[in-house]
Formats: structure tokens, C-alpha cells, sequence
């Protein structure tokens, strides 16, 4: 099944999660997600706490979701469980890069690659990742031909990621 016949499917799911994980008023209260040991946390543009959900079967790794203006993170635990603990904090890290930098409000065509771009400084600059840590994600995203979002062909996105880490957050266009 191609992607863009999964989508539909994948938002369908979502919905009815979230019509039986959500209260009737008020936000929701999803337990938050824990990569090696450490709850995730996210804050949007509005400084609004983003609420995590785990689903699986959701076609990737993660999605941002905005709900009746909640935003959410959802991750798919079998495919994070797949991955080195870095690639892990990276991909939480650009879902919430999307709430942070708004884009489910101010969507662009340079979205993806400004995620990867704010993922990449954020834990460079929390020390989670070194240089070598995002070297070290090339192989996993070898095999990408990229999406039509916008994510980058996967060597295109692996060097990309690095020249983000080498570039100070003040002074770095995120193109």
C-alpha cells in the first residue's frame, strides 16, 4: 500500500484513539514518553506542554498532531525499539521541533529540514548528541528516498544534519 493511501488510514486510527483517550473537556492526559530512562518533554511555540502518545502500526517513526489546538507527539514504540537511543532522542526531538517552530500553524516547504535543523542544535546544545552521535545516523536514513513532505534523500539528510550541528543556532539559516 502506497503512502498516500496508508495516510488516510493512519489518521483514522489516530482519530479514534483519540476519541476514546481524551476526555470530553479539558486535555488530554497521555502518559509521557520515556526514551532510556527519561520522560520526553515538549513545550510548543506557545508554551503549551505537547502530550505524547504511543501508537503502533502508525506507518513512522513519529508525527506531530495538533488536536482542538492540543498538540501532540505520536511515536510508534516497535519501530523506536528498533533504533540506537540517539536516533530515538533525535526523532522526538523533530517531532517536537514542529510544535516548537509552528508549523502546524505556518507550514512550509522548508518544514522538514528545519525540524531536522532544530533537532540536531537542541541536543547538540543539551549535550545529548556529539558530532560523532549524528555521523552515526547516516547508515539508518542510507535507504531513503526521502518523502514528499520534504524530508532529504537520506545521504542528502545525513549531511544536512551535520552541517546543522556545525553551524551555531544565531547564525544558521535552517535551510
Amino acid at each position: 500500500m502506497t503512502t498516500q493511501k496508508l495516510l488516510p488510514l493512519v489518521v483514522l486510527k489516530f482519530f479514534m484513539i483519540m476519541a476514546v483517550c481524551i476526555p470530553p473537556v479539558g486535555p488530554a492526559s497521555a502518559a509521557p514518553l520515556v526514551i532510556d530512562g527519561a520522560d520526553m518533554t515538549c513545550q510548543d511555540f506557545r508554551g503549551r506542554s505537547v502530550q505524547t502518545m504511543e501508537v503502533s502500526e502508525l506507518g513512522d517513526v513519529g508525527r506531530a498532531w495538533v488536536v482542538n489546538t492540543v498538540p501532540y507527539i505520536i511515536m510508534d514504540p516497535d519501530v523506536l525499539r528498533r533504533l540506537p537511543v540517539k536516533l530515538q532522542l533525535f526523532f522526538f526531538a523533530h517531532e517536537c521541533a514542529h510544535h516548537v517552530l509552528a508549523h502546524w500553524f505556518n507550514p512550509s516547504r522548508e518544514s522538514e529540514k528545519e525540524a531536522d535543523c532544530w533537532a540536531v542544535r537542541h541536543g547538540r546544545d543539551r549535550a545529548l548528541f556529539t558530532r560523532q552521535d549524528v555521523a552515526d545516523f547516516a547508515p539508518w536514513f542510507a535507504a531513503s528516498k526521502g518523502s514528499h513532505l520534504g524530508h532529504l534523500p537520506g545521504p542528502e539528510r545525513a549531511s544536512f544534519l551535520l552541517t546543522c550541528f556545525d553551524t551555531p543556532m544565531e547564525t544558521a539559516s535552517q535551510r
